[in-house]
């Protein structure tokens, strides 16, 4: 286990985004690897956000326990219906590319293996489980058991990406085609949920990172129209809506 941290980016450790020091401008699956990096990153800091914050949650007010239950379901459904894209649609992509060898992704995809079930476990939890249920050190323990081989894939998928380099320049385009294609089945996840909270596990500060790219008003349109539905759940991202780093509410000061 990692040694522990006061915001989210940890316990478990960010990865390093190859742009911060590789060009990743000439192939296309440089970019896709980085794109994926920022979008793991994102992942990674829901997870630290849950797992400092699981245990303060003060069960004396059903409504934030509520709103929590309902953060830890969005994050978790999110992670799961990003794997199923992947294994649907992302990586037999890839391969139908000439020039990728069949089954290069098959080793990340076992690595799904090691830690779906905790995740599905942790989404029926929190979708299920009633406020005054509800046990944060049961949350956390549920985080030990598959955290490490969640971030261990995240950050393994990274390299895997990257060495999609062997596809000629002349097919590379097909690369990005298959990544644009699951992007846009990804957009079609609740305007209502998604966004709003993907936007809060952001960080702009980090390694010169403006991820994801989209227009200044896109911004403004999650924060003052998609986020309002759900508001009282995202006061537990580390990040506003803008993507600037903010203090986790519920977490144990040292």
């Amino acid at each position: 286990m990692p040694p522990s941290s006061k915001w989210a980016d940890g316990p478990w450790s960010l990865l390093q985004t190859p742009s911060a020091t590789k060009d990743v401008t000439h192939h296309s699956a440089h970019h896709i690897a980085n794109e994926m990096a920022s979008a793991h990153n994102a992942m990674i800091r829901g997870l630290n956000a849950i797992y400092l914050q699981a245990p303060n949650i003060p069960t004396t007010s059903p409504q934030t326990v509520a709103d929590f239950l309902f953060f830890v379901a969005t994050w978790s459904g999110w992670i799961m219906h990003h794997h199923v894209m992947e294994e649907t649609m992302l990586f037999p992509g890839f391969e139908e590319v000439p020039g990728v060898k069949k089954g290069v992704m098959e080793a990340n995809v076992e690595q799904h293996h090691a830690f779906l079930e905790g995740l599905e476990g942790l989404n029926t939890y929190a979708r299920t489980t009633k406020p005054e249920d509800y046990d944060g050190k049961g949350v956390r323990a549920t985080l030990e058991i598959f955290g490490d081989a969640l971030r261990t894939h995240l950050a393994d998928e990274i390299g895997t990406l990257w060495a999609l380099d062997c596809v000629a320049s002349e097919h590379a385009k097909k690369l990005q085609d298959v990544y644009d294609k699951c992007e846009a089945e990804a957009m079609k996840q609740s305007k209502f949920e998604v966004p709003p909270m993907v936007m809060g596990l952001c960080d702009r500060t980090y390694e010169g990172r403006d991820w994801p790219t989209m227009p200044a008003i896109a911004d403004y349109v999650i924060n003052y129209v998609f986020a309002w539905r759900h508001r009282g759940a995202w006061r537990f991202l580390p990040s506003d809506h803008f993507r600037r780093p903010r203090k986790l509410p519920f977490v144990e000061e040292s």
